[in-house]
C-alpha cells in the first residue's frame, strides 16, 4: 500500500495535536462550517490500531479511528481524541482519515443516489466515506472491516451487544434484516439476538431500498 510521505504525516499529526496553526496545505481547503473538537478522553478499541510495517515508523506513530454516528474520530497515543464531523469540508476530513488508514485506495461518483450525486473516498481500512457539495455527509464499512466504534460495535457483533450499549429499532426491508441505533445504521445476519452485523453506517449514504 502506498505510504504517506513522511512531511504529510508529519503535517496532520501537527494539527490533531492541536499546537499552534495547522501546518497541513491549504490549497482548496475550505475551513468554514469545520468543527474539530476539544480532547476527549476515550477507550480505543484493540481492532482499530494501525499496524506498523517492519521500519515504517510513520504507521507506528499514527492515530487510530473510531467510528462515530456523527462522523469519524482519531484518537492519538494519549488517548486524546479529534472529530472528523459530517458537514466538515471534504479536504480537511479527508485529511484527518488519512493521517490514521494512509491515502485513499479509491475514489468515485455516484449520480444516481436518491439525496442526489454523491462523491466517495474509500480506504484500505474497508471505510468508505461519503460526500456532498464537498462536504463529508456519511460513512459506511465493508464487510471485512476491523474498525469500531468507541463501544466496540462493528462487523461481526451482535444485536445482544448493540443493545447492551444503545437502544435497536429492526425492520424488515429490502436490503434484509435492519437496524438502527441512534445515528447509526445496519444490517444483521438474523433479526435475534445472535444475529451478526454485515453491514454498518451512519449519516447520509447512498442507499437503495
Amino acid at each position: 500500500m502506498t505510504k504517506l510521505p513522511l512531511l504529510a504525516s508529519v503535517a496532520a499529526l501537527t494539527l490533531l495535536a492541536g499546537c499552534g496553526e495547522p501546518s497541513v496545505p491549504t490549497t482548496n481547503i475550505v475551513t468554514t462550517n469545520t468543527t474539530i473538537s476539544s480532547d476527549t478522553n476515550i477507550v480505543v478499541p484493540a481492532e482499530n490500531v494501525v499496524a506498523a510495517e517492519p521500519g515504517n515508523v510513520t504507521a507506528a506513530a499514527a492515530p487510530a479511528l473510531n467510528l462515530a454516528p456523527d462522523g469519524l474520530s482519531l484518537v492519538l497515543e494519549s488517548g486524546s481524541a479529534r472529530h472528523a464531523t459530517f458537514e466538515m469540508a471534504r479536504d480537511m476530513a479527508v485529511t484527518m482519515v488519512s493521517a490514521a488508514l494512509g491515502k485513499p485506495s479509491k475514489t468515485g461518483r455516484n449520480e444516481e443516489c436518491g439525496q442526489g450525486p454523491m462523491d466517495t473516498v474509500a480506504f484500505t481500512g474497508g471505510v468508505t466515506m461519503f460526500f456532498m457539495e464537498g462536504k463529508f455527509v456519511g460513512w459506511d464499512l465493508d464487510d471485512k472491516s476491523k474498525l469500531q466504534t468507541a463501544s466496540g460495535i462493528g462487523i461481526g457483533s451482535t444485536l445482544k451487544q448493540i443493545r447492551e450499549s444503545m437502544t435497536v429499532t429492526l425492520d424488515e426491508s429490502s436490503l434484509g434484516h435492519e437496524f438502527a441505533a441512534g445515528d447509526m445504521g445496519g444490517l444483521l445476519s438474523a433479526a435475534t439476538p445472535a444475529g451478526k452485523v454485515t453491514a454498518l453506517w451512519a449519516g447520509s449514504t447512498c442507499q437503495f431500498r
